[in-house]
């Protein structure tokens, strides 16, 4: 078997094996990891990487560089993006689907290009097109070192392959992700659902976070008058009340980063509060009734607030969330229009 011969067969073993690995995982990060660290391995590059395109912005972004990086890269990049207006080589990409190589000591290639290449300490590159689901989702890039021989035919070839491969994991990624979105989303607001919400409970009361003494809320709020607005203007107009509830939800417990905003069902709202002071949340409940109050439509929202205290936390989520339920039934009987804090939480605030 010849050199060339035994490069082929390494290199078809690495499909394999890496279409069996992205078999077994379901989720788009480890999948762009693998697809980079394989493509790196079979080319014999010097680094390799995944972006993904973000169109409206004119811009891919990177999510993954492995191998021998160059002074500004790092191995998940927050912020690491390219121009395609700045990149002759990425508008091809993007308008031909077509993969490219580049080398610094070429006269004709693109100066942008190797410009990037010089910065990374790089004498050569490749690109090649992500295509899911008949569209441009992004670019696998590699490059070679400055000693080391640029890409070929060959290379192309067998990149073909792989992204062919990747980009089919990344279709099956994409579509259990927004499966598993609208599991867990209210169809109408588009807040989350009483999944959703369970599952945030039982983090916010796991050890770690108990152990951590992390205060949690739960603010229950019910639209008031919700079925005369049905009656009387059709459910189309309750739908979009609503809606509108939901949008100033999330407008007032913006000010509380990660926050839990929820509809469970018909006319409830509720709020998974963590980290923050209850007298943060009261504040941002207040805001809310108030705005409420003033919607065109509807007779604004009753509000029943609990929080960990008192060992309260110790009960689990059952108990707090059964204390605000209780707190906003005592503000429904009052006669609605009005904020109730459970019994050890009035004493507290």
């Amino acid at each position: 078997m010849t050199v060339v011969e035994e490069i082929g067969h390494t290199r078809l073993r690495r499909l394999a094996r890496m279409a069996r690995a992205l078999g077994r995982s379901a989720a788009l990060y480890p999948m762009v990891e693998i697809a980079a660290e394989e493509g790196l391995a079979a080319l014999g590059g010097a680094s390799a990487s995944v972006s993904r395109l973000e169109q409206r912005a004119g811009v891919l972004r990177t999510l993954i560089n492995v191998g021998k990086l160059g002074p500004s890269e790092v191995r998940w990049p927050k912020n690491e993006t390219y121009r395609l207006r700045d990149f002759s080589q990425l508008r091809g990409v993007v308008t031909e689907l077509r993969v490219w190589t580049v080398f610094v000591g070429d006269p004709t290639a693109d100066a942008q290009e190797v410009e990037l290449l010089r910065s990374l300490g790089k004498g050569s590159g490749l690109g090649a097109p992500l295509v899911v689901d008949g569209g441009l989702w992004g670019e696998f890039y590699a490059t070679r070192d400055w000693n080391d021989p640029p890409f070929t035919d060959a290379d192309v070839a067998y990149v073909e392959v792989l992204t062919a491969i990747l980009s089919g994991a990344v279709s099956r990624a994409l579509h259990v992700e927004s499966l598993e979105r609208l599991a867990f989303l209210d169809p109408l607001t588009g807040l989350a659902n009483r999944r959703a919400l369970d599952q945030a409970a039982a983090e916010a009361f796991d050890a770690v976070a108990l152990r951590a003494g992390r205060s949690t809320s739960v603010v229950a709020f019910d639209a008031d008058g919700l079925k005369k607005v049905n009656d009387r203007d059709g459910h189309a107009a309750g739908d979009r009340l609503l809606v509108s509830l939901a949008a100033l939800l999330a407008e007032h417990f913006s000010v509380l980063p990660g926050s839990v905003i929820a509809r469970p069902g018909g006319d409830e709202f509720t709020v998974l509060v963590t980290g923050h002071d209850p007298a943060a949340v009261l504040t941002a409940a207040k805001g809310f009734c108030e705005a409420a109050h003033e919607l065109p439509v509807g007779y604004g929202v009753s509000c029943g607030i609990a929080s960990t205290s008192h060992g309260r936390e110790q009960e689990g989520p059952g108990g707090l969330f059964r204390a605000a339920d209780q707190a906003l039934y005592e503000a429904k009987r009052s006669g609605g229009g009005s904020l109730v804090l459970a019994p050890f939480d009035r004493a507290a605030v």
